[in-house]
């Protein structure tokens, strides 16, 4: 599993040749997956590069490999209306059938394989991340994506996890190892 984070800035190749380096993703909604990834934009692009998911042969966390040079297509307007922009994604709010406000996305995970995301990562706060850690949601057939939010009902709200990073979980560990040590 890859995480949207780790990808981002990873060199794009085709064969041996560096052809740039991936700026963004563009994610289908409906489908729950990603669709392709956006390169950066060089100063003679009036509109941005971005190659298909089908189009990579290997996917690393710093590094990407077309099957040719032909991969590399240019965004219309028409296609752009039917892909959410992860810059259009993260800081969404994630809410519950209620209402309820959950957290934001802070990240997605994805099958480097398929480019199915299979999680998404939620902060609450700054100071709740820094105590408990971020979250974890597993993407399942109960989670809906738009450019606004993600709607979650009660089946993924209770499979959101917590990664368990906090400074709590930290503290806690190093307690235990003192308290042998004694």
């Amino acid at each position: 599993m890859l995480y949207w984070s780790e990808s981002a800035g990873a060199s794009v190749y085709v064969k041996e040749r560096k052809i740039g380096h991936i700026e963004d993703i563009m994610l289908e909604p409906d489908r729950k997956a990603i669709t392709g990834f956006l390169l950066e934009k060089r100063n003679q692009d009036i509109r941005p590069r971005y190659f298909p998911f089908i189009q990579i042969i290997v996917m690393k966390r710093n590094y990407v490999y077309l099957k040719g040079t032909d991969s590399v297509k240019t965004l219309t307007r028409a296609e752009r209306k039917k892909v959410v922009i992860s810059e259009d994604f993260i800081n969404n709010p994630v809410v519950d059938e209620k209402g309820e406000f959950i957290g934001r996305v802070v990240d997605i995970a994805f099958d480097p394989s398929n480019g199915v995301i299979k999680e998404i990562i939620i902060s609450e706060s700054i100071l709740e991340d820094l105590w408990f850690g971020r979250k974890k949601m597993p993407v399942l057939g109960h989670v809906e994506f738009s450019r606004e939010l993600i709607s979650v009902d009660k089946d993924a709200r209770e499979e959101i996890t917590e990664l368990n990073k906090g400074l709590k979980k930290w503290l806690q560990t190093n307690k235990v190892k003192l308290n042998v040590r004694r």
